[in-house]
């Protein structure tokens, strides 16, 4: 028996902050860690292997912030990165440049104790708690008539109608989609000379397919004639 479209499907766009995620989950693991003294040497508290880590996560995760990862600019990113690697190896054969890079590298000593892993943690997971309470309280919602923007702690609505409705999907952002699936998704009411650009929408390939489902049962709907008698 095939799936039923849904009655309404809900749409929630996520400020930017959500994809700080991968540096709550990895302070908190950290902070687990060093708690119970993995990594504490004579004299210091934390680790290095802990801070140097923790700090190349971080800087990979603002990365997302700071530029669009287009696909054409992932895959140059990753051509080079093979390129950048097959030319060391190449270079290894005339010197000992690994064991140079080794030794460089070895000599990186970071080191972050419990309390800053700890606050850290706590401090963004409170950061995103209130991005979700925020968002049971601003999102879009779209039904078979009409969509709907639910706004304000007080329950105000914003409404237009599905009648003559577009709907574009851009995922311009690899590294974006890699971590929430999430896209742009934007509609163009018949009604209105302003498009509703929903940034940052999570799983929005899953969206995507539910509002078309929903939309395309409507219209079947609304194109069917009765017989003749």
């Amino acid at each position: 028996m095939p799936d039923r479209a849904p009655e309404s499907v809900i749409i929630r766009p996520w400020p930017k902050v959500v994809f700080l995620y991968p540096t709550f989950v990895c302070a908190a693991i950290f902070f687990l860690l060093s708690w119970l003294g993995i990594g504490k040497t004579e004299g210091q508290v934390g680790s290095t292997v802990l801070g140097n880590t923790f700090l190349l996560l971080l800087f990979l995760n603002l990365m997302v912030f700071s530029f669009d990862f287009s696909r054409i600019k992932s895959i140059t990113i990753v051509i080079a990165a093979i390129a950048i690697v097959l030319a060391v190896l190449w270079i290894d054969t005339k010197a000992d440049i690994t064991g140079w890079l080794g030794g460089l590298f070895g000599r990186i000593d970071i080191q972050m104790n419990t309390s800053f892993y700890g606050f850290l943690a706590a401090g963004l997971g409170f950061l995103l708690l209130l991005v979700f309470v925020n968002s049971r309280f601003n999102y879009y919602e779209v039904n078979a008539r009409e969509i709907l923007h639910h706004h304000g702690y007080l329950g105000d609505i914003q409404r237009w109608s599905t009648e003559g409705l577009e709907m574009n999907k851009e995922i311009s952002d690899v590294v974006e989609f890699l971590l929430l699936r999430s896209g742009r998704l934007i509609f163009q009411p018949a009604t209105s000379k302003k498009a509703i650009v929903l940034d940052n929408v999570a799983s929005v390939n899953r969206i995507e397919k539910e509002v078309n489902d929903l939309l395309s049962v409507v219209a079947v709907r609304l194109n069917q004639n009765p017989g003749p008698g």
